[in-house]
């Protein structure tokens, strides 16, 4: 213990002896960690910006599709109820149609994605109804020509938010029909509103599948996707066992790709793998900078090891071992780049601040980063001052005192 308390103030030392140099050699590690902090913040700001944009677009929604070029079966309503009473813990099923059109309102005829689906298609998109009500079961049982849309749409198609209970002509596949709108959901999210920059204009439409097949030639009996919806955490699972049961309803098992079943959960994994790469890409090049701290320590270290040849002599020759020796300065260098670590560990938390408060991202610093980065330094001491150290200790006390 008291050798170690000498090594310390040898260090300290030598380190307050060399001020500016210290604090030269120390800039190369302080840049390395912060960097390594900084980058490891954005990159948990940026997954979380990511992940939450994407669940505003997108409810928690699985999609279970037939392939007509397998079977000549169908999906149906039998298809929606056996799945609505064998699936525990999901929060509703809905047929899926789709299509487009145009709708026109008092402000002109505008470009339209029209989509039926049952009440329980409120749950498909993450913007909730702020303006009226979605429409129920009982308006998509009997077909009611109602609709919702968002308010942006309303803004562009009549001028004004204030619109629930106004009508709108919507064309498809050349039929036209008209709907009165019930409900409008809120206004989409900042990554909804990048995907869709430059591209034109198109309202979103929602309608009882019911009434949408009636106006536009499609079947109520037979669909070709069922959406289902669930919480995040079992949204896979239950799409896949809906998959198994439709799979084993219409006697396909064995049959390749006939039902197939994608989730939102499966989307959220892929883009957690991409994001993932990207971090792990940034960090990386932020570690670089860490290298070249610590090659800057080895060269200090070793300029130390050259000023310091008559003391490692004269040490040498009155009984201090190798061991000793090489631990002096291994313990030196530990200490300047732990020291480089902390101002760094500062630095990169105030920089992440920053940088992701500009940017827009939650600031996200886990104590497993900072720690890591912390040990890493020393790490860095320890890798980058053991060549130094080890010419320190292998120096013959004549060659040293000769000099």
């Amino acid at each position: 213990m008291g050798q170690i308390k000498e090594y310390f103030k040898s260090a300290i030392k030598q380190i307050i002896g060399n001020g500016y140099r210290t604090l030269m050699t120390m800039l190369g590690i302080v840049i390395g960690i912060a960097a390594v902090i900084a980058v490891v913040a954005l990159g948990n700001g940026m997954t979380e910006f990511v992940q939450s944009q994407l669940n505003g677009i997108a409810g928690n929604y699985g999609t279970i599709s037939i392939n007509r070029t397998k079977t000549s079966d169908n999906l149906g309503p039998d298809d929606v109820a056996i799945l609505e009473e064998k699936l525990t813990d999901i929060k509703g099923v809905s047929p899926f149609y789709s299509g487009s059109g145009k709708v026109k309102g008092t402000r002109g005829t505008y470009e339209c994605d029209l989509m039926g689906g049952s009440e329980s298609f409120e749950r498909a998109f993450g913007n909730e109804v702020v303006k009226g009500q979605y429409f129920t079961r009982q308006q998509v049982e009997s077909g009611q020509r109602v609709c919702v849309m968002l308010l942006d749409d309303a803004k562009k198609i009549f001028g004004t938010e204030e619109c629930i209970g106004r009508e709108i002509e919507i064309t498809c596949w050349g039929r036209t029909a008209t709907y009165t709108i019930v409900g409008l959901r809120d206004h989409m999210n900042e990554m909804y509103e990048f995907i869709m920059a430059g591209q034109d204009y198109y309202a979103q439409i929602e309608v009882p599948y019911t009434a949408m097949a009636g106006d536009f030639g499609y079947y109520t009996d037979r669909y070709d996707m069922i959406v289902l919806f669930a919480d995040q955490g079992v949204l896979a699972k239950k799409v896949k066992e809906a998959q198994d049961i439709l799979t084993n309803r219409h006697g396909l098992r064995g049959v390749n790709n006939a039902i197939t079943a994608y989730s939102m959960a499966d989307l959220s994994k892929e883009l957690d793998t991409i994001l993932g790469y990207a971090s792990t890409f940034l960090l990386l090049v932020s570690v670089i900078s860490l290298v070249v701290g610590g090659i800057g320590v080895m060269n200090i270290m070793l300029v130390s090891v050259t000023e310091r040849t008559r003391e490692i002599g004269i040490r040498k020759s009155i009984g201090a071992k190798t061991g000793a020796i090489m631990s002096q300065f291994l313990f030196e260098a530990c200490i300047l780049t732990f020291l480089g670590g902390v101002l760094g560990i500062i630095l990169g938390i105030v920089a992440a601040h920053i940088i992701c408060t500009v940017i827009g991202f939650k600031v996200i610093i886990t104590p497993t980063s900072v720690l890591g980065a912390a040990f890493f330094s020393i790490l860095v001491g320890i890798f980058f001052g053991l060549y130094p150290a080890r010419k320190a200790a292998k120096m013959k006390p004549i060659d040293a005192l000769r000099l």
